[in-house]
Formats: C-alpha cells, sequence, structure tokens
C-alpha cells in the first residue's frame, strides 16, 4: 500500500481540526444554554459523529466532566461505549464483506478449473467427429 501523499494528510488534518473547533463550540453553546450535554447532542449540534466525539480524548474528558456536572450521570449508561460505536458496525461489515469475497473468489476459481475441463472436452469431442465424418 502506497502512503497518503502530504497534500491529504494536511487536507485531512484540516478537516479533523475544524470539526473538533466545531464540536468546542458546540459543547459551549449547549452549556451557555443550560441543555444536556451528551455524545449524542454534542454530535447532533456540531455535525460531527459520536465517534468521533469518544475517539477524540480531550472532547471525551470534556463531555464526561460536563454530563456528571449536569447530574446527568445515567446518561453515561445511555450513550454506547466506544467500541460499540459507528466504526464497530463498520469493522464488523468490513469484516463480513472480506468473507464473502473470499468466498467468492473460492467459487470463481472452482468455476474456470471446471469451465477449463469442460473447455478440453469440448474440444476432444470436436477432434472425434471430425475424424468420424472424414471417414
Amino acid at each position: 500500500m502506497t502512503p497518503m501523499p502530504e497534500h491529504l494528510r494536511q487536507a485531512t488534518r484540516a478537516r479533523t481540526e475544524e470539526a473538533g473547533k466545531r464540536a468546542r463550540a458546540a459543547l459551549a453553546e449547549l452549556a451557555k444554554a443550560g441543555k444536556p450535554i451528551s455524545f449524542t447532542a454534542v454530535a447532533r449540534q456540531a455535525g460531527v459523529s459520536t465517534d468521533f466525539l469518544y475517539r477524540s480524548p480531550e472532547l471525551r474528558s470534556w463531555i464526561e466532566r460536563q454530563r456528571t456536572k449536569d447530574g446527568s450521570a445515567s446518561a453515561a449508561l445511555v450513550d454506547p461505549p466506544g467500541d460499540s460505536s459507528a466504526s464497530a458496525a463498520v469493522r464488523a461489515l468490513s469484516a463480513r464483506l472480506r468473507r464473502q469475497q473470499d468466498a467468492h473468489r473460492e467459487e470463481v476459481t472452482r468455476l474456470r478449473k471446471a469451465l477449463e475441463v469442460a473447455q478440453g472436452e469440448n474440444l476432444d469431442l470436436r477432434r472425434r467427429l471430425a475424424r468420424y465424418e472424414a471417414d
């Protein structure tokens, strides 16, 4: 696998930083408005995924602290842990897709071998028929 070009790394970094700024602003807005703070609320307000918030140690700790300040510790039980986030679903689906691809590759290999055998038999029969017709 080739390494990612520098300009793409910079673009990814910039996009991540921008998402972090939006999340921090959303957290501040929710706190200022006195609204309940949760991963879902911040994600909706900022336009980012909850997975992004869970994977950012800084944002995650801020949200968890604000959540406990508000006394909404029960929200901790409602919000999914980091491993059951959208990325876990993506990993599971990716693994399933890899297994299906492997199964399809095996089937294509098997079918190609069967086709080779059938073509060989067909050629043999055509040759025998040509000899029979020549007589």
